[in-house]
């Protein structure tokens, strides 16, 4: 088993002849802890400093044989597009009130699905579509903001 304690840089020099993906969606790259499988069948323990998300494209272990990469896993999303700037903004009030992620897309307003939620977005009456996307949510700038109720 390859243990990943931290992201690899990229290294002057090193081109491995292999690569293999490992392919995750916005859950399973939030979590810095987890065993995970490569589509080559490699074995990765996940160790990462707390915190840590992992994005498409992160490099989790390269060797002279291969190097081990990080790719988005297409899930339901709704994408909403809304005209108005209060429908936008009511909107994201709305999503971060229920604590859910969020994403933007060329003006559209991207968060991953749950029946709940749909629940949610319907009875408030935005119009919405679900479609198969790879959802990266909006990076956080900061770790030091706490929020509890």
């Amino acid at each position: 088993m390859i243990i990943v304690e931290e992201i690899v840089t990229p290294q002057e020099g090193l081109s491995p002849s292999k690569r293999d993906l490992v392919r995750l969606d916005w859950e399973a790259r939030q979590k810095c802890r987890q065993r995970l499988k490569t589509e080559a069948g490699r074995e990765l323990g996940i160790a990462l400093p707390t915190g840590t998300r992992l994005s498409p494209g992160d490099v989790l272990y390269r060797d002279a044989d291969v190097e081990i990469v990080v790719e988005g896993e297409p899930e339901k999303v709704f994408v909403l597009h809304l005209e108005k700037r209060e429908a936008f903004g009511l909107a994201c009030y709305q999503i971060g009130n229920l604590h859910r992620p969020i994403g933007f897309d060329d003006g559209a307003i991207l968060v991953p699905y749950e029946p709940v939620l749909e629940k949610q977005l319907t009875r408030l009456g935005f119009a919405y579509t679900v479609e198969e996307r790879i959802f990266t949510g909006v990076p956080q700038q900061s770790q030091s903001h706490v929020h509890v109720h």
